[in-house]
């Protein structure tokens, strides 16, 4: 009976039934949500990209700086529909602002569907250049982190597209690019924070270089479209996010940290950041670590994106699309040096994360995500150790062998 059960786990037919049902119950999830929201509300689902355009019409009547006044968010509300759902308040830098700052130049519906359609085409793509193993691409288009991030209008995609383009960059040895996408990200800092940690590792000086130069002049302009007040603008918008999160008025179990985990079973803001903090600084430890000793993209990747995770407070599931980026460059590994342990385990529920975290969350207070980004840290720091033991023993051979001859 074990025996037949292996052999359907492997089975690719078996691989291909699953993965269709689970991509078919995405879409349906993701059309009736749209249906529904547009008999009820006015539009389409993706209430978060009502912000983005809602910010993009301030900029566009000149008055960028009230995008990061919520009230006159909600006023911007009614050109969308009457009955749309409330949307969350503006906190992102000044480059992000400039950048969505054309969505409004058509119907919000119109511009929702275009942007989230054409960030996940290319985050697709580059998932499919990440893993070019056989059957893949049906289970990256029935990643739940793909609907949930296009159902809520997030920018997942984008940043998810960023990152992973950053890493592809560096495997094909193109230094200058990869900075520039990097850089690009601090259109969502917090998510960038630890990538001049990882390049200073490991010795990527032009990347690094690269990656400061891009943020800095995209800083730069921004600030010189908008003016010098946007900067404490955006200070004073990231205090308010800062007591949003600390007090629930962004919601806890929509969140992946475990700082907003901590705070859902009540305990303290300062001891949750405490432990936040102190999970933060081992996070960092694993990335100098594996960054600084492991050659293998795969394994800095795995651990780049899973230590963002661990490191932020701020981090919400529709962000879980990075897990994404993880989840393919396992795959490779383990198609060019077969399974271990566990790993099988591991990668089916990140794959299942951005499905079931919001509901573990919301019903029973249970956050797993930090245990899911640990355990992706695990794996790649035991096939960096399992590989650096590996290299000892061929070169202790190689030693012996040659000894051997001299005789």
């Amino acid at each position: 009976m074990p025996g037949i059960l292996q052999r359907l786990l492997k089975s690719p037919r078996i691989h291909a039934y699953c993965g269709t049902t689970l991509l078919t119950f995405q879409i349906y999830g993701l059309l009736y949500c749209t249906a529904r929201f547009w008999k009820e509300k006015g539009h389409p689902d993706g209430y978060d990209f009502q912000t983005f355009w809602a910010a993009s019409r301030l900029t566009l009547q000149g008055t960028p700086l009230r995008a990061y006044d919520w009230s006159a968010i909600k006023e911007m509300l009614h050109l969308i529909s009457p009955n749309a759902v409330l949307s969350g308040p503006w906190f992102y830098p000044p480059n992000f602002l400039l950048l969505i700052t054309p969505a409004a130049l058509i119907p919000s519906p119109i511009s929702y569907l275009i942007f989230e359609t054409l960030t996940t085409a290319i985050f697709i793509v580059l998932m499919r250049r990440a893993m070019p193993v056989r059957g893949s691409t049906l289970w990256i288009l029935a990643f739940p982190g793909l609907w949930l991030n296009f159902s809520q209008g997030q920018n997942a995609a984008l940043t998810a597209s960023l990152a992973l383009g950053s890493f592809l960059a560096m495997r094909e040895r193109r230094a200058v690019l990869a900075g520039i996408l990097i850089g690009l990200l601090s259109i969502k800092p917090h998510l960038a924070v630890l990538f001049p940690i990882a390049l200073a590792c490991a010795g990527m000086w032009t990347t690094f270089v690269a990656a400061a130069v891009t943020a800095t002049l995209f800083t730069a302009v921004s600030i010189g479209v908008f003016g010098l007040d946007i900067v404490p603008t955006f200070f004073h918008g990231l205090s308010e996010a800062n007591d949003y999160v600390a007090r629930g008025v962004l919601p806890w179990d929509q969140m992946a940290s475990l700082f907003a985990s901590l705070r859902a079973l009540g305990v303290p803001a300062s001891a949750a950041y405490a432990v936040q903090a102190s999970q933060a600084i081992l996070a960092i430890v694993a990335v100098a670590y594996v960054w600084r000793n492991s050659k293998e993209l795969e394994l800095r990747a795995i651990t780049l994106v899973s230590a963002t995770f661990l490191t932020s407070p701020y981090i919400y599931n529709y962000d879980a699309l990075w897990l994404g980026i993880s989840m393919s460059m396992l795959t490779v590994t383990t198609a060019r040096n077969g399974w271990l342990r566990w790993e099988r385990l591991v990668l089916a529920v990140a794959w299942l994360y951005p499905q079931l975290g919001n509901q573990m969350q919301s019903h029973w207070k249970i956050g797993f995500g930090p245990l899911v980004f640990a355990a992706l840290i695990a794996i790649a720091v035991r096939r960096m150790r399992i590989a650096a033991q590996e290299n000892c023993a061929s070169v202790a051979a190689g030693l012996h062998g040659m000894n051997k001859a001299r005789r």
